[in-house]
């Protein structure tokens, strides 16, 4: 399952959630520390792993 970055705009922390697809697309996610749904999604880099060398 995917990990997603994200940030309480209340409390102001940053915080990781595992969250399946369909629970993602709710947008049901609430602050570990305050509690508060007002939370937003960071931008977060990634990276791929293909079998091909460079």
């Amino acid at each position: 399952m995917p990990v997603y970055d994200y940030v309480c705009l209340d409390c102001h922390k940053s915080f990781e959630t595992v969250l399946t697809l369909t629970e993602h697309d709710k947008e049901d996610v609430k602050c570990p520390h305050c509690g508060s749904k007002h939370v937003e999604q960071e931008a977060a880099a990634f990276f791929a792993v293909t079998s091909r060398k460079s």
